[in-house]
């Protein structure tokens, strides 16, 4: 073997390593339709994007939507590219389809507007502690998720997406909003979440 293409395969072997399992499990789909790689990408994902679904929606519906999103991932296999994120690929298909359902069934008044419920001088009063805080103090996750269920659209939208680990960069993304406006969506949802906890 030549220094160079020695080389070439030590760099490759560094980029390949670079990539997160589920990357690697759904480039392995996308170029050869391997069924194994997509049932481990669907144990990897499946409770993630259905709980997010059903924060935004009920059970029923979010049922229905990951169903779609994983047909929608098995028909556009061939868009997912190198370097994507797959869970924000995923999350991004699932949100857009239940976006399409919310307005196909006039559930939902969607606008990229930033439409906010609480006033400003409510929300600064109660901005010295964290939710993360209260939960880790032992609230109890069923309450937890009734106060999250009462949030408006946008800001338990981009809540649950900070939940499941998204920087502020692809939550804007895959939101279609600006880093600033998804930053005071999920500050508002902190502080509305703990007006919430401490009325109870």
């Amino acid at each position: 073997m030549s220094i160079g293409a020695s080389l070439q395969s030590l760099f490759q072997g560094k980029r390949e390593k670079a990539l997160g399992v589920s990357e690697r499990l759904m480039l392995q789909y996308s170029a050869k339709g391997d069924e194994a790689s997509l049932a481990a990408l669907f144990d990897l994902h499946s409770t993630k994007l259905f709980y997010f679904l059903k924060i935004l929606s009920d059970s029923t519906i979010a049922e229905d939507i990951s169903q779609r999103t994983w047909i929608k991932v098995i028909e556009h296999r061939h868009l997912f590219k190198s370097g994507d994120n797959f869970q924000a690929w995923l999350f991004t298909i699932g949100r857009r389809a239940l976006i399409d359902e919310f307005r196909k069934n006039a559930k939902l008044e969607y606008s990229n507007e930033a439409v906010e419920q609480f006033t400003v001088s409510e929300l600064v009063k109660h901005a010295h502690s964290s939710v993360e805080d209260d939960v880790a103090k032992g609230l109890e996750k069923d309450v937890f998720k009734a106060c999250l269920a009462q949030l408006p659209y946008k800001q338990k939208e981009a809540l649950s997406l900070q939940f499941e680990g998204f920087s502020l960069s692809q939550i804007a993304d895959m939101c279609g909003a600006e880093k600033e406006t998804v930053k005071t969506r999920i500050r508002y949802a902190k502080d509305s979440l703990k007006i919430m906890l401490e009325k109870l």
